[in-house]
């Protein structure tokens, strides 16, 4: 079944066997999906497919245009929080440039603060899929997911030693048939920070110790330790294009790679097998799934260092997709 959806520049393909099962039961058919379109890796075959793109400042209107694909309650920017944001304003709005076209722009000021709770130690606007998002934006145990998007960091963009959050993979438990809790460490997060006295991008893994009782920080790149990447030339003020694909197991897969749009070669390749790419544990259950989170998220523990004013980063053409490697 293939079943396509459009509004405005809004495109979610669907294609499956249309249950609407939490985490529909594994086909023992090896050739169930075998006239399914092929990635851009000519290896996997797509089983669904989400696009996020932004129709432009004079196009649908920004927050309603993010919900319609990912679900009512997928922004948490400060504006939407009554005792956030002193100066008011929309946190993402849409513009357009020439290299990408239209764009969203996640706007964080200094005042700003993180959802309901203030601005205390962090600050937050992100958007994300959760629970009441569509299943095809969940990643189940057992499936694999792509992420795709482009992203700029703007030229004034200060970060410090503490977090700056970019995008996270997030685990999710469920409770009970209405309740879902966020794991504590995302499993995978492309942060911007200070390392060595020099700023740069972090891809950071995370992983359970030993005994299970909790969770250990892997850094599986830092391109402070690249001599060929520098964060004013190559980073600050240019498009990247990000592109992640994740096989959602305890011994998992995690393939990844950032590229400056354009460019054919990544700046960043990350190709790892066996890695915990899902958290079970005593919350283990059929339920569970890892959801995506991009914007801004950061911590104020070195505010002092910070711009006091306002940081932007910009993002473009979210795409979501399932896919299975071709037999």
């Amino acid at each position: 079944m293939l079943r396509t959806i459009v509004a405005s520049t809004i495109v979610l393909v669907l294609a499956g066997c249309g249950t609407n099962s939490v985490n529909p039961p594994q086909s023992s058919n090896p050739n169930q999906y075998a006239d399914y379109p092929i990635d851009e890796s000519g290896r996997y075959r797509v089983i669904s497919s989400t696009e996020l793109n932004s129709d432009g400042p004079q196009g649908m209107e920004t927050y309603a245009l993010i919900e319609s694909v990912l679900g009512k309650g997928a922004i948490e920017a400060p504006d939407l929080y009554s005792n956030n944001d002193p100066d008011g304003g929309r946190h993402i709005i849409e513009e357009y440039d020439e290299m990408v076209g239209n764009h969203f722009k996640f706007i964080m000021h200094f005042e700003d603060g993180d959802r309901d709770k203030g601005r205390v130690d962090r600050q937050r606007n992100e958007i994300k899929a959760y629970n009441k998002s569509p299943d095809e934006l969940k990643g189940y145990l057992g499936k694999t997911f792509e992420y795709s998007w482009k992203f700029k960091i703007d030229d004034d963009l200060k970060v410090t030693k503490q977090f700056t959050h970019l995008f996270q993979l997030k685990a999710v438990a469920q409770k009970d048939s209405e309740d879902f809790v966020i794991t504590s460490s995302p499993i995978l997060t492309i942060t911007a920070n200070v390392r060595s006295n020099q700023s740069g991008l972090e891809v950071r893994h995370v992983h359970y110790n030993k005994e299970r009782t909790g969770t250990e920080n892997n850094t599986l790149i830092h391109t402070t330790k690249m001599n060929d990447v520098d964060w004013s030339r190559d980073i600050k003020g240019q498009w990247i294009e990000a592109f992640v694909r994740v096989n959602y197991n305890e011994a998992g897969n995690l393939y990844m790679t950032l590229t400056p749009l354009g460019d054919s070669k990544p700046m960043i390749e990350i190709n790892e097998s066996n890695i915990e790419m899902w958290r079970s544990g005593l919350d283990g259950r059929d339920g569970n799934f890892v959801r995506p989170k991009w914007g801004i998220y950061r911590s104020l523990k070195s505010e002092h260092l910070l711009n006091q004013e306002q940081d932007e980063v910009d993002f473009a053409d979210f795409k979501i997709r399932e896919v299975t490697l071709i037999e």
